[in-house]
Parts: structure tokens; sequence; C-alpha cells
């Protein structure tokens, strides 16, 4: 199985970003979520907490989009869930701990994908570093 490609703004985000794999012009673009608002009134103390946590630093990396609110809630039930079963002493399944780590996976929040996201907090210089390097720059 083949690796995900990146999210465009996740690349921008990791300074990874290049014009020749820019995303189609006609890509659809959603507005990003500034202020993550109240957790569903379904979720539990435990769903309700991810929300508001991981919601809270998701929006501070300018990650979360509107669309991706369901899928973010989604996630939040999964937790819940994976908590009320662990609260019971009771072991989880395979499928519930992959059907977790997918969904973790999906926002940037394994070891394994938070690697392809950068903090957004530092800047690279502009130009190429390698340019000072080339045959045009070797005494003659």
């Amino acid at each position: 199985m083949s690796r995900k490609p990146t999210p465009h703004n996740l690349k921008v985000i990791a300074g990874t970003d290049r014009p020749d794999r820019a995303p189609p012009a006609d890509m659809p673009v959603f507005p990003t979520v500034f202020e993550l608002p109240a957790p569903p009134q379904h979720l539990n103390t435990d769903g309700a907490d991810l929300w508001r946590t991981v919601g809270t630093e998701l929006v501070r990396a300018r990650v979360l989009q509107s669309v991706d609110l369901p899928a973010f809630e989604q996630l939040c039930v999964r937790w819940q869930c994976m908590r009320q079963v662990a609260k019971a002493g009771m072991p989880s399944t395979a499928a519930d701990d992959q059907a977790l780590k997918a969904l973790f996976s999906e926002f940037g929040m394994t070891p394994a994908s938070r690697r392809k996201v950068g903090s957004g907090g530092k800047e690279e210089k502009a130009g190429n570093k390698f340019a000072a390097r080339g045959a045009a720059n070797r005494p003659q």
C-alpha cells in the first residue's frame, strides 16, 4: 500500500511546498477554522476533553478546516469509546485500535504522520541554499 499524499496546507506549514507539486487550480478550498466551536453535546467527558485540548492545538497549527470538523468529531467519539472500554478493564480489539490510529494519523497526531508536518514557527531563508556551490562559482 502506498503512502497517502500529504495535504497541500500541511506542506505549506512544513515548508516543503513546491510549485511543481502545487494542487490543481480547480481543487476545492475550504475555510480554515480559527476558533474551535464548543464540543458536540453527545460527547462525554473524555470526548469533550479531547475536543478542547487537541482541537485547540489543531486550530493553533492551522490544520483544521471547516469540512474537517465531522472527521474530528468522529475521532473524539472513537476516543471516548476506547476510554470507556479501558475504564471497564476490557481489552480493545485490534480493529478498534487501528481505526483510532487511522483517525489520529489523518490529523498528523502520530509520530510517523507528524514528521510530515512542521510546527510552522520556524521560517526558512528564501532562496536556493545550494546556489553558491554550483559550477558557475568555481575559481577559474
